[in-house]
């Protein structure tokens, strides 16, 4: 049974986290799946009103010409299969693949077939129709990374702002490199901290927006993923760093969004929850005014 997350008083002065809001907490897989489907467990109508366009990508999109949600999820996942080097017959793996969104375009849009990874029932069946209407060869599984088993190989591995959720980052880069095929590329998309203060001082809207995630995984900076990263024996070819006006802007439409759809979302979810996240929202597009992250893509391949 998920232990119940403990919300601070709004009238409290904030003293810093209670231990239990630290970042980098250990759960049994049972209890980390049911902390993680506390967020992506809701109708998928409330997402999807929010997210906008065809893909319903739940990320940070491009919008170097973009002017609309479905250009701009286009856009990034065009810059995923060029990081990849993307070619006909190829096989990927998207871990945290969500609503199958970014692994479906892929395969139609580059003639790939796919596996995507998630936790969610309610994603894993909406992924699954997605493949089937798009008429694309990607199978998707409810499954921990950790359980996952294969015994094909992928070309390709990637995860698109799914890795602050592990705690165990090395040995997920591990896992990869025993998946991918001789050379493959593993592509993450992450947020960093450009400081280690930053993830051992959190404030309070760090702490709020960590509770709504279910309390599950946490910040790095780019230096300690790299690390990682080469102690699993992959090599780094090149590092893709993201101005964060596109994180803005994506914030922005997405809040847009939500305000256009608040009295529907308000009968999906209730008034609080709508509270809650749309200040989880505001907060994302603050936290990316400033200077504490950066957004990067790191591209390696399997030495």
């Amino acid at each position: 049974m998920t232990t119940p997350i403990k919300h601070l008083p709004a009238s409290r002065e904030w003293a810093g986290p209670a231990p239990e809001q630290e970042l980098f907490q250990s759960y049994s897989k049972a209890e980390y799946k049911d902390r993680t489907n506390l967020h992506y467990e809701q109708p998928p109508e409330f997402f999807f009103s929010i997210l906008g366009g065809e893909w319903q990508i739940y990320s940070c999109n491009l919008w170097e010409r973009a002017t609309d949600d479905t250009a701009s999820q286009e856009e990034k996942m065009d810059l995923f299969a060029r990081l990849l080097d993307l070619k006909p017959g190829m096989r990927i793996l998207d871990v945290g693949c969500g609503w199958g969104g970014p692994l479906v375009y892929l395969c139609k849009t580059y003639g790939v077939t796919g596996v995507g990874l998630n936790l969610s029932p309610t994603q894993r069946q909406v992924a699954q129709q997605r493949a089937a209407d798009y008429g694309v060869d990607a199978q998707i599984y409810e499954c921990n990374w950790e359980d996952f088993r294969d015994d094909q190989g992928f070309d390709a591995v990637y995860t698109d702002e799914a890795i602050v959720h592990f705690t165990n980052l090395g040995e997920f880069f591990g896992k990869v490199h025993a998946l991918l095929r001789p050379g493959g590329r593993m592509v993450n998309k992450e947020c960093h901290f450009t400081s280690r203060r930053y993830n051992q001082h959190l404030t309070r809207a760090n702490v709020h927006n960590y509770e709504i995630f279910g309390l599950t995984g946490g910040y790095r900076t780019l230096a300690d993923e790299l690390t990682l990263v080469d102690q699993n024996n992959f090599e780094v070819q090149t590092i893709h760093q993201i101005d964060l006006e596109h994180y803005r802007r994506t914030a922005d439409s997405w809040l847009r969004n939500m305000y256009q759809h608040r009295e529907r979302l308000q009968q999906i979810v209730g008034a609080k929850y709508y509270r809650q996240f749309r200040a989880y929202l505001k907060l994302v597009r603050r936290t990316f005014s400033g200077t504490k992250m950066t957004l990067d893509m790191v591209v390696a391949h399997k030495i």
